[in-house]
């Protein structure tokens, strides 16, 4: 038994198998990228932690630095002392002073009725000094005796800012007087501005009162109810901001969605005033970050699915690449026999059609010769009268004397010698031959001639026959055409001289220039040529070593092109 018989698989099985394993390689994949969503997500979610926790270090700091100041101003014998605001102008300076040291925008006195004595802005436009903040709940909570501590907009100045109180107590123990702060946190809001993060900080209310986004201040993350409003009314917290709600919807416990984005979400409460710092991360970089992740480890499991693939089909391919080299072998011994074969009734062809020029010329050339001797005689003795039927014959004559020396080619070509020839010479004697043939069909000659000589080594005669020939085809083709143009250009071409007859004729159609080129294959009318022309033409350019070349024109006409070796002019 043959142990090397191969087994065909049918295609419908082959394309299950593929089927199968994009399937189990498109499950593979989906799978990773949502297990790689859910492990990006989570280290997002810590990581928003973690900057939430340094934006929540930040504020606290900044609202702490400062509590210890009212605790010591009040304590301050000049501060004790305070009465009223006609007797206080050294305590302004005083305070202004301290103000400037500590960065504060204010501290000021206030009496037990909530009017300001003192203050350290005394000499501004917008100077507490005699404004009334009894409305105030830092105010209200120092008087009972503790310490007090408020945001919101500046009934004065309509900046924000955060307010701390301490009461004053005189030598009885009573409250006199309150001493308030105020610390501007403009410069916490533009850091966050600046910034390239997501964070805000609502107050117990759900106010935004700090954000990264100034557009997001002072909305609301839910409906206020009537109570809250009348009570931020009353304390003229927030002076006439309209309050909007905050456009975001919470989907789940760590996510949100604003404005249609994703973000990721986190928040922890503030040490002072009941706040609330909130964090929020696009989840933009997650799906980008996963999308990698499959990307890489889902292009080497295709890889692996790949190369298993290709493992499997191995044998098969082996199979088939001997089936395939047989295949090209077979192709290419037919190809070649085909053209041995072509070659073949060509060479027969040219060799019956030498020795039929042969026996044609030979048996033909006498009586031609008789009949044109019968014709000269008859003419001298005035039996033919010149006219009509003289010149009838005498074209009979010429005509089958050109065949004979068309055919005449095909018996002995190639044996004349070769000696270096013009090619501005050889056009001058062609036209001065055929210029008759081109008034008598009214066409108009159009030359591109080069000024300087350009030489070949070749036949003069033979090279005169193609441009005769190359020429004469032209007008035929051009017989029934109107304005009908000759151009003959002379030139010299990447080392090669080079002679395009072109005429605006009929064209060769869609016949190539191996099957003009056959010997008998001609475009003209039974009785008008014999189709050697150009069979003989490239005999003799092939004889030169040269190219011939037949281009049919996008405006109608035609173009061939003989290109020979250039000779430097010397013997």
């Amino acid at each position: 038994m043959n142990s090397d018989v191969k087994i065909k698989i049918p295609k419908n099985i082959r394309r299950s198998v593929v089927i199968i394993l994009i399937t189990i390689a498109l499950v593979a994949i989906a799978a990773l990228f949502i297990t790689s969503l859910s492990y990006f997500r989570s280290i997002e979610i810590e990581e928003a932690k973690n900057r939430l926790s340094l934006y929540g270090r930040s504020l606290n700091g900044t609202l702490e630095q400062f509590q210890y100041l009212p605790s010591v101003l009040a304590r301050y014998p000049i501060i004790i002392s305070a009465h009223s605001a006609a007797s206080n102008k050294l305590l302004n300076k005083q305070l202004a002073h301290f103000s400037k040291e500590a960065k504060l925008e204010a501290i000021y006195i206030m009496d037990r009725h909530g009017l300001v004595l003192a203050s350290s802005n005394y000499d501004t436009p917008q100077t507490f000094v005699g404004q009334n903040y009894g409305f105030r709940p830092y105010f209200n909570s120092a008087l009972s005796g503790k310490r007090g501590e408020f945001f919101g907009v500046g009934a004065t100045t309509g900046r924000p800012g955060y307010f701390i109180s301490e009461p004053v107590y005189d030598r009885l123990g009573n409250v006199s007087s309150i001493v308030a702060i105020k610390l501007d946190v403009r410069e916490l809001q533009k850091a966050w501005e600046e910034g390239s993060e997501r964070v805000f900080v609502s107050n117990k209310d759900g106010v935004i009162v700090l954000s990264s986004n100034p557009i997001w201040l002072y909305q609301t993350l839910s409906k206020l109810s009537d109570k809250q409003l009348a009570d931020i009314r009353t304390k003229r917290q927030f002076g006439d901001k309209p309050l909007s709600a905050f456009s975001w919807d919470r989907i789940g416990i760590s996510t949100v969605s604003i404005g249609g984005e994703k973000s990721i979400y986190v928040s922890t409460p503030a040490k002072r005033l009941g706040w609330r710092i909130h964090y929020l991360l696009s989840e933009r970089r997650i799906f980008e970050r996963a999308t990698l992740t499959t990307f890489i480890f889902g292009g080497a499991l295709s890889a692996l699915l790949a190369f298993a693939t290709f493992l499997r089909s191995t044998r098969i391919r082996a199979a088939l690449r001997a089936s395939q080299a047989d295949r090209s072998q077979l192709r290419t011994t037919n190809t070649e026999l085909k053209n041995a074969q072509a070659e073949l009734a060509r060479t027969s062809k040219l060799a019956a059609l030498g020795q039929l020029s042969a026996s044609v010329t030979h048996e033909l050339g006498q009586p031609i010769s008789a009949m044109r001797n019968y014709l000269a005689a008859a003419e001298l003795d005035g039996k033919i009268k010149l006219g009509e039927t003289w010149e009838k014959l005498n074209k009979v004559v010429d005509r089958m004397e050109n065949i004979t020396k068309q055919l005449r080619f095909f018996t002995k070509p190639g044996d004349e010698k070769l000696a270096i020839v013009s090619f501005q010479d050889v056009f001058g004697d062609v036209i001065a031959l055929v210029e008759h043939d081109i008034r008598a069909v009214n066409v108009e000659l159009e030359t591109d001639i080069c000024s300087s000589p350009v030489f070949v080594r070749g036949n003069r005669l033979r090279l005169e026959q193609v441009l005769v020939n190359l020429i004469k085809n032209a007008l035929a083709a051009m017989e029934d055409t109107e304005d009908a143009v000759l151009s003959i250009v002379i030139r010299v071409e990447n080392n090669l001289a080079l002679i395009c007859v072109q005429d605006t004729g009929t064209g060769f159609g869609d016949r190539k220039l191996e099957q003009l080129q056959e010997p008998f294959h001609t475009t003209r009318a039974s009785g008008d040529g014999m189709g050697l022309g150009l069979s003989i033409s490239a005999a003799i350019i092939k004889e030169h070593d040269g190219e011939l070349i037949a281009q049919n024109l996008e405006n109608g006409g035609a173009r061939f092109s003989v290109s020979l070796p250039l000779s430097n002019g010397r013997a």
